[in-house]
């Protein structure tokens, strides 16, 4: 039973989900100042907080224009919703369109430049993927544009919802109602909103509330540099001709390059404010606004009147992790810590399994065609086995054994049946392989070059392969291998020594001599 009179964030009953995408449900959403090593101004009494529109549940900005389009569009419960959009936009679009109204038709128009990565996402959340051709970032009004297409094909096909972000003004009123009326609830004293523009929704929606309340806050909107993308952001010439309200409600305009974005946005992550590269774009966009202002010597005269402080919030739009592979195009590898046993990279990539790996008792019972005793597992040390490969007592098995040891070991002693194939530089005193990376990586090379150049020897694939080492752990490795190249492998926990001591145990001592 949930308590009445008292908000504790749950939802229940047959509205939950669309309850809990409703921000008027909500909690605030976080704003979070930034520690003094992410804010190079703080000594110039300038204090940076970050707008977590993260953290609503579909965990982007995008989010609160796609429930107020949703929303004011009740049409689209039943028809096939169409957007040109490869991220925040469409996936906020899906989620709210089952939330809001169980309408699982979403269709994402997607450059065919794209990630395959992000496509997977898409497809991921349910949404149908239609690729276009050409330039990526199409420009809104561009009569061949995607965007004008898809919007002549909703105006003629009563099925399809275009709810057209670049130009619903109930995108940018999303941001007015919530985002705006948010931030000046969380800091009144409020004195720059920075925000990098897309659409333009965010910045002017939020800006005309802020500018509602007090005239003197300043918007700075930060865009991508020509011919750098960052993911969400557009440079300026792709965003002039948006028809929403924002000559009247930015004052500044600041460009970044797409390396500055995606350093500052893992700076921010590092540091806990999880944030992808355009909330980099964002901060970097400020903090170039009020380091241009410090020099000109402007920057007292953003002040606030009774505390001297300069109080200033960007807008965190989405999360990193669908733009990893960016950071790293993009970033030097210095900046990113060493990967430790990198030579491991290069070897042993083949999948392991605890089931491949048996008890002494279990490779007993494979190896063995009877329960009777007389065809128990037995040990040979045949002098006619000594000047073979493969052991001279023949039997009848489910299984054949691999015996990587050393050929002295072999010929010292071996289970019956057993095909010799020395590994080299194995010997019993190579006790941890997995414990020791160099050594893991010469016992692969080995095995690799033996299994590539002597397959053959390994048997029959219509037969398991048991492999025997010393301890079974370099036999864990070939394994591992051989069930790559097809083969039923198997191993044994402990390796020879514990086959031999488990037969002993049991009273199996018999040798052939």
């Amino acid at each position: 039973m949930v308590q009445q009179g008292e908000n504790l964030n749950v939802f229940s009953g047959a509205d939950s989900v669309s309850r809990y995408f409703d921000p008027d449900n909500l909690p605030l959403l976080p704003l979070v100042e930034l520690p003094s090593k992410l804010n190079p101004l703080r000594n110039e009494n300038v204090r940076i907080y970050a707008k977590m529109l993260t953290a609503h549940p579909a965990q982007n900005v995008k989010a609160l224009p796609a429930l107020n389009m949703l929303s004011h569009e009740p049409s689209a419960a039943s028809k096939s919703i169409v957007e040109a959009s490869s991220g925040s936009t469409v996936l906020s679009l899906a989620m709210a369109a089952r939330a809001l109204y169980d309408n699982d038709d979403v269709c994402a128009y997607v450059t065919n430049k794209k990630h395959p990565n992000q496509l997977r996402l898409l497809r991921f959340f349910g949404l149908k993927v239609a690729l276009y051709g050409g330039l990526a970032q199409q420009e809104p009004h561009d009569p061949k544009g995607i965007m004008c297409r898809l919007r002549r094909r909703a105006a003629t096909e009563e099925s399809i919802c275009y709810l057209g972000q670049y130009d619903n003004d109930h995108n940018w009123k999303s941001h007015e109602r919530w985002t705006g009326a948010q931030i000046w609830k969380q800091l009144p004293k409020v004195n720059i909103l920075c925000a990098t523009i897309g659409t333009g929704g965010c910045i002017t929606g939020t800006g005309l509330y802020l500018k509602s309340k007090n005239p003197m806050v300043k918007i700075v909107g930060v865009c991508n540099v020509f011919g750098d993308p960052t993911p969400g952001p557009r440079h300026f010439p792709g965003f002039e001709s948006s028809r929403f309200p924002w000559r009247e409600t930015i004052d500044e305009f600041e460009d970044i390059s797409s390396v500055d974005s995606y350093r500052m946005s893992m700076q921010l992550c590092r540091e806990g404010i999880i944030a992808g590269p355009s909330s980099g774009e964002a901060l970097c966009g400020l903090i170039k606004y009020l380091e241009r202002r410090r020099v000109s010597g402007e920057l007292p005269d953003l002040s606030d009147a009774e505390t001297g402080e300069i109080s200033c919030v960007f807008i965190c739009c989405d999360l990193p992790y669908q733009y990893l592979d960016g950071y790293f195009d993009r970033l030097k590898e210095a900046e990113f810590p060493p990967i430790i046993n990198k030579i491991l990279l290069s070897c042993d990539q083949d999948k392991y399994s605890e089931s491949w790996v048996l008890t002494p008792a279990q490779a007993e019972q494979m190896l063995c065609c009877s329960e009777q005793r007389k065809q128990r597992l037995r040990m040979c040390n045949r002098n006619s086995c000594r000047a073979r490969s493969s052991c001279s007592k023949h039997r009848t098995s489910r299984a054949r054994i691999l015996d990587l040891r050393h050929r002295n070991d072999f010929e010292t002693g071996h289970f019956r049946g057993s095909l010799s194939s020395p590994l080299y530089r194995l010997t019993p005193m190579l006790e941890d392989v997995f414990g020791d990376p160099d050594a893991l990586h010469a016992v692969w090379e080995s095995l690799k070059m033996k299994f590539d150049a002597d397959e053959e020897m390994v048997g029959l694939r219509r037969l398991p392969v048991i492999v025997l080492c010393y301890n079974g752990e370099t036999s864990q490795v070939a394994t591992s291998m051989l069930r790559a190249k097809g083969y039923e492998a198997f191993s044994i926990c402990g390796g020879f020594s514990a086959l031999r001591e488990s037969t002993l145990s049991q009273g199996q001592n018999g040798e052939d001599v």
